[in-house]
C-alpha cells in the first residue's frame, strides 16, 4: 500500500473532529427546566398506510400535503415508489400503484384531497382505487399570510 492510500485509510477510520473530540452546545439550566414541562407537538414518526387502512376510509376524503416520492426496492431489487404525505397530524407513506401514479405530476408541497373509492379486481388481486384532487394550497407558495 502506498503512502497516499495509507493516509486515506487513516482518515476514513478517524472521527471528525480530530481525535474523537465532539463539541456540544449546552442549554442553560432555565431551558433544561422548561424541557421537562414542554408539550408534545405533532408526531414526526411516519407510517405506511396499508390497503386495509385506505379501504376503511372509503368515501371519506383525506386532505394531505404531498411531500414527494420515495424510491424503494423490492426483494428482487426492482425499484418502486412511495408517495410521502402529511395529513396535518401524521406523516405517512403510501405505495398503492393507482395513488402513486395519480400523484406523479403533482408539485411537492401541494395540498391534495384523496378519496378511496373502493376496490377493483377479485380475490387476492384486489387493488384500491382513488380519486385525487389538488387543493388551493401549497406549502411553498405565499398564501397571503405575512
Amino acid at each position: 500500500m502506498n503512502e497516499k492510500n495509507q493516509n486515506q485509510e487513516t482518515k476514513k477510520n478517524e472521527l471528525y473532529p480530530t481525535n474523537g473530540e465532539v463539541t456540544f452546545l449546552m442549554p442553560n439550566t432555565n431551558t433544561l427546566a422548561k424541557l421537562k414541562d414542554a408539550k408534545v407537538g405533532a408526531t414526526l414518526t411516519s407510517s405506511y398506510r396499508t390497503k386495509e387502512e385506505w379501504v376503511a376510509l372509503k368515501d371519506k376524503p383525506q386532505k394531505c400535503f404531498f411531500l414527494g416520492m420515495k424510491e424503494a426496492y423490492d426483494e428482487n431489487e426492482k425499484v418502486y415508489y412511495l408517495a410521502k404525505l402529511h395529513d396535518g397530524k401524521n406523516p405517512f407513506v403510501a405505495g398503492q400503484t393507482v395513488l402513486v401514479q395519480s400523484l406523479t405530476s403533482v408539485p411537492i408541497g401541494q395540498g391534495v384531497q384523496i378519496t378511496c373509492t373502493g376496490l377493483s379486481g377479485s380475490g387476492t388481486r384486489q387493488i384500491p382505487m382513488f380519486e385525487v384532487a389538488q387543493l388551493g394550497i401549497n406549502l411553498f407558495e405565499n398564501q397571503g399570510d405575512e
